[in-house]
């Protein structure tokens, strides 16, 4: 049996889709679209000697066929949870690169990807906490949160940043983790916001969890769909309703230890200059968070400050909050894509640093009056039941329109450019 060439075929066939599977499964846990998963795997199995490719890729699992002559096989591998790691994403897209050409055994592959694993650098958890907190801070000058409010924030959105690490090291539930660390961030910042005088404490509240929001999941989302891959997307869209209700859950915990919250009436900033400066600091502390090498993070800081400059400009203009954003993230995806060559261009992938740019726009002051709305209509005694609904709907579909604009914005530009070897 062992002589015999069809099993001997058969199994460097299973070693092929195994090691295939293993790479994909790293692209999908690292926050890759369908689209770079599937040509990802695709390179990998042609480069090792396979003849035909075909993939199935899920939210929680991943399945191969390859084909060599007359003999196939297909298997199929568990994947992880989903996060965001871009300067792995990145080598893994490299390595891809390098299998197509071939010259590499599945040896040679499996141990470049249990290196790439191991060396990957990661920034400290200090760092990547106060950058989480930094980022939130700014995030709320952007939604028009008073001074008084700033540092609660920061402060808060610190330790749940803190928090949210130390609850994934040790493999808590991604959604009882979101409700614990929105409770205690958003309570610590109310408390603290609250103590410092601010006179806005609910918008505060909300600030100090906007780390927890799955901007490149929801971005992925829409682009799956309009890629061809609804099911992904379709999938991808239900985990981060899922998130976002555990973000409403722990806020509503959360104001239980700050009675009587009166926000001010205050909207956020216009000035061009004010909105580019928190834009870029936004940005770059979430590129901290999506482990972006330092050359990213200035990337990252740009493409924020373009992306909020654009869009408060074009609501100076008299534009409406979607048209601007869409504008905006279309102007970010254009000036990413068009510095190919040169000292001074932003290596692969771009659409990422995009992504990063446009997740300040995000609006979450729409946001907070949804959730303050749905709250509302939970209390035992609403008292405008009507009036609540049509706040929490209007504002939930300005939430849902704005976010659709960016990625539509950010898709359009991605699709009209050429890309000779990952979408």
């Amino acid at each position: 049996m062992t002589d015999d060439p069809v099993v001997i075929r058969h199994r460097d066939l299973e070693q092929i889709a195994m090691t295939t599977l293993e790479v994909g499964r790293r692209l999908s846990e690292t926050g890759a679209k369908t689209s770079v998963i599937t040509v990802g795997i695709k390179k990998i199995a042609e480069g090792l000697g396979a003849e035909r490719v075909y993939t199935r890729v899920g939210y929680a699992s991943l399945a191969v066929t390859v084909s060599h002559g007359a003999n196939t096989i297909t298997r199929m591998i568990e994947v992880g949870p989903h996060g965001v790691n871009m300067r792995l994403n990145q080598r893994l897209r490299q390595l891809c690169i390098r299998v197509e050409k071939g010259g590499m055994s599945v040896e040679d592959v499996r141990a470049e990807l249990k290196r790439l694993n191991e060396t990957t650098p990661h920034h400290p958890r200090a760092l990547i906490a106060i950058s989480a907190g930094i980022a939130c801070a700014a995030f709320g000058r952007l939604l028009g949160v008073d001074w008084a409010a700033i540092l609660p924030i920061l402060v808060a959105s610190t330790i749940g940043q803190w928090i949210r690490v130390s609850l994934i090291r040790r493999g808590t539930n991604a959604f009882v983790l979101t409700a614990i660390v929105a409770f205690i961030a958003a309570g610590l910042a109310g408390v603290a916001a609250d103590l410092a005088g601010s006179q806005m404490v609910q918008m505060a509240m909300t600030s100090a969890v906007l780390m927890l929001v799955p901007g490149v999941p929801a971005m992925n989302a829409q682009t799956d769909i309009m890629e061809g891959y609804p099911t992904m997307g379709s999938a991808r869209f239900v985990s981060v309703g899922m998130i976002l209700m555990f973000i409403t859950v722990g806020i509503g915990a959360a104001q239980m230890l700050v009675p009587g919250i009166v926000d001010g009436v205050a909207g956020p900033g216009r000035g061009l200059v004010h909105q580019a400066v928190f834009g870029a600091v936004a940005a770059a502390g979430f590129g901290v968070l999506f482990n972006f090498s330092p050359r990213k993070l200035a990337w990252a800081a740009v493409s924020g400050a373009l992306a909020l400059a654009v869009r408060s400009a074009g609501l100076g203009l008299g534009w409406n909050l979607e048209a601007s954003s869409f504008v905006a993230a279309a102007t970010v995806a254009l000036a990413v894509e068009l510095p190919r060559a040169g000292r001074y261009r932003i290596r692969r992938p771009r659409s990422v640093v995009a992504i990063a740019g446009c997740i300040p726009m995000i609006p979450g002051g729409a946001a907070t009056s949804a959730i303050i709305g749905l709250l509302e209509l939970t209390a035992q005694h609403p008292v405008d039941a009507a009036a609540s609904l049509q706040v929490a709907v209007s504002s939930g579909l300005r939430v849902v329109f704005t976010i659709g604009a960016i990625g539509a914005g950010l898709t359009m530009v991605r699709s009209l450019m050429p890309h000779s070897e990952f979408p």
